[in-house]
């Protein structure tokens, strides 16, 4: 299959970590397909123009190689509009292709304004176009002015991926009918993301031997809950008065918000038990979780939690709050606890009683029920081409 895959939350030289798990996806499904991977930038000339590097024709980002669609739209305003910004920024690439016969489906990622605005293009091309609910779609079925070109996107498409049963249900509940949807967690590297010798990481990375490690992944926004973890550190250390936290992510698009966690921190008296590593590399961030004695992340929305599932496959117990699908992935007492979203005082016992004991980090590792990135390509192209052999036949009865 030739398939074009349009997401504008991908790696770029000046955020290299963003979208990694998009990507992830991506770079495995061009292992078997024909992927064409083109990212809509936004830009308004004098407010918010191009960076240098998006001028050109395109960049790459692990291994693939990333076209780019300026588009025009108003930053923080008609935000209504976007889904009709990003049609627009992509029409024409597409139509090129589609007139070559290089294109058979399009491939969405998110649900606004990505799929939106490749429903609206793809359908003026006969296209047949597929998308990805990646967990922001929980905030834009919300907005009174974006839900029902979410819901009507969702029922023109060919086909709805999610990345968790959360999501899938929440599809569902928008009137797609359960036959269009296609459940495929997220996956992980396990070359990569495995059990190791926590006293080499740790003197690997400079930290003492013996003091309880925390670490949270996520970027810093705050529907990451990591002025959570950090409140709940300061009640954790009357108990536990060597606990440290690592919180590992970089700004996105809060730009302040690392500046209120730092506030945070002060206010705490935490600020040498906090350390804010920033957005580092995966081997980086394995390296972290090795030297770690439990991972923590109090998220308010998820779909798959990569984050949660990495620091299972390096077997960390894992504390973290039921959004999303990580109650599937966590279960109290055997791999960590679930503690509800904004729960500080919970949050701290539940560390506690996660530090308090021996874990089998092996045996937390092999019990994931995760596969590989290929797994994931594998089921996305061959729910791919079943729709759109099934839509190629209804059109020619």
């Amino acid at each position: 299959m030739k398939i074009v895959s349009v997401c504008r939350v991908l790696p770029t030289p000046d955020s290299p970590a963003v979208g990694a798990f998009v990507l992830r996806r991506l770079a495995a499904m061009a292992d078997r397909a024909d992927v064409r991977v083109v990212q809509p930038l936004p830009y308004m000339p004098a407010l918010r123009p191009l960076p240098a590097w998006a001028r050109a024709a395109s960049h790459d980002a692990g291994g693939l190689r990333i076209e780019h669609a300026p588009m025009l739209y108003l930053p923080g305003a008609l935000k209504g509009l976007d889904g009709r910004w990003l049609a627009r920024s992509v029409h024409s690439k597409l139509a090129a292709l589609h007139a070559a016969g290089e294109v058979d489906a399009l491939d969405a990622h998110f649900g606004y304004p990505d799929g939106v605005g490749c429903v609206r293009a793809a359908r003026r091309l006969g296209i047949p176009v597929f998308i990805t609910l990646r967990g922001m779609e929980v905030d834009a079925l919300r907005t009174r002015w974006i839900r029902p070109q979410l819901i009507r996107a969702l029922h023109d498409a060919n086909g709805c991926i999610t990345v968790s049963h959360s999501l899938r249900d929440l599809a569902v509940e928008a009137g797609v009918a359960p036959e269009k949807i296609l459940v495929a967690p997220n996956a992980v590297d396990r070359t990569a993301f495995r059990p190791g010798d926590r006293v080499a990481a740790r003197r690997q990375l400079g930290l003492p031997a013996d003091a309880p490690l925390i670490v949270s992944v996520g970027h810093l926004i705050a529907g990451k809950g990591h002025a959570i973890l950090i409140r709940a550190l300061a009640s954790l250390r009357e108990s536990c008065p060597d606990a440290r936290l690592a919180i590992i992510g970089g700004p996105a698009y809060e730009p302040d918000h690392p500046r209120v966690l730092a506030q945070v921190a002060r206010e705490a008296g935490l600020e040498e038990a906090v350390t804010f590593v920033g957005a580092v590399a995966p081997d980086a961030v394995t390296l972290w979780l090795q030297a770690a004695n439990a991972f923590a992340l109090a998220t308010e929305r998820e779909g798959c939690c990569n984050s949660v599932l990495e620091a299972l496959a390096v077997g960390l117990p894992v504390v973290t709050t039921p959004a999303g699908d990580n109650p599937r992935f966590v279960s109290d007492d055997v791999n960590g606890r679930l503690v509800g979203i904004g729960d500080v005082a919970g949050t701290a016992r539940a560390l506690l009683a996660v530090l308090g004991r021996a874990w089998d980090h092996d045996a937390i590792s092999r019990a994931l029920p995760v596969g590989g990135w290929s797994d994931v390509a594998d089921q996305v192209l061959g729910f791919i081409e079943a729709r759109r052999r099934r839509s190629s036949a209804r059109d020619t009865r």
